[in-house]
């Protein structure tokens, strides 16, 4: 049997910690200031090549992109709670992609590791019997909650990448991790796609973290993948309420327009 990968013994209390933080400090699609500034400076420590922001991100490709008043709130937040300053003027406007690469001392294929970092607009428990609250790493974000597990997606994705750069001198090719916003409503992988982050990759690796799963079980499967669509649709005709004369509505016709393409996955 070939040992492919070799864990330092403190590693996966390290990802507990990490997915932990990230659970506490939750941040909402393309306001992930807090989240991306400490992936980036974890990447950089590591010695990767990383890069960032507008770097990775293309701007005429985001959809669903919040108001102006919001992002600046989330981006003086993430500066209260201690975000990399460095970092965290590279994600300003909402670009929170970030893109690490490792490149090994062989020549190989460029494989990617892709994780999503965004939380979803949900209000935790504060129970006692739910398990974030009784161990103190519950949301501190009211409204604002980890829900689907991109917490565990970043944490997972921080300790491969810490895994795999300690073994530098073994790697043949290049391994890219993608840390890709906005995943929730499919509004974070196309403009990295248009960035170009993927062009030059070989094998792409997406991880996700299964409810119905068992505990410490690798599923690795290369078919059924899912994916979502986004439309404008505009509806054309009189305009009226079902309070008010609804009658005098005729029926609307409508005409869909898609703004993009059916696959939203990198």
């Amino acid at each position: 049997m070939t040992q492919l990968i070799s864990l330092p013994p403190d590693l996966p209390a390290r990802v507990i910690e990490t997915r932990r933080d990230f659970h506490r400090f939750p941040e909402l699609g393309l306001m992930e200031f807090r989240t991306a500034s400490a992936i980036a400076s974890r990447l950089q420590a590591l010695g990767m090549d990383v890069r960032a922001g507008r770097d990775v991100m293309e701007a005429r490709s985001r959809v669903g992109v919040p108001s102006d008043e919001a992002i600046d709130a989330a981006f003086a937040r993430a500066r209260q709670e201690g975000a990399a300053e460095h970092w965290l003027t590279k994600f300003d406007g909402g670009f929170t992609g970030v893109v690490g690469t490792l490149r090994g001392t062989k020549p190989g294929p460029v494989v990617a590791l892709r994780c999503d970092i965004d939380a979803l607009p949900i209000v935790e428990s504060n129970d006692a019997d739910h398990v974030p609250a009784r161990e103190g790493f519950v949301s501190s974000h009211r409204g604002i909650m980890h829900a689907c597990g991109h917490d565990v997606h970043a944490a997972i994705g921080l300790g491969v990448a810490e895994a795999l750069a300690k073994q530098r001198d073994d790697i043949s090719g290049t391994v890219k991790f993608l840390f890709q916003p906005a995943e929730e409503g499919g509004r974070g992988a196309i403009p990295m796609r248009d960035a170009g982050v993927v062009d030059d990759v070989d094998y792409l690796i997406a991880i996700h973290a299964g409810m119905d799963s068992e505990s410490g079980v690798l599923y690795p499967i290369t078919t059924g993948w899912l994916a979502s669509a986004k439309m404008d649709v505009t509806f054309t005709g009189q305009s009226a309420h079902a309070g008010g004369r609804p009658e005098a509505a005729p029926a609307a016709i409508y005409k869909v327009r898609m703004v993009t393409g059916p696959d939203m996955t990198m």
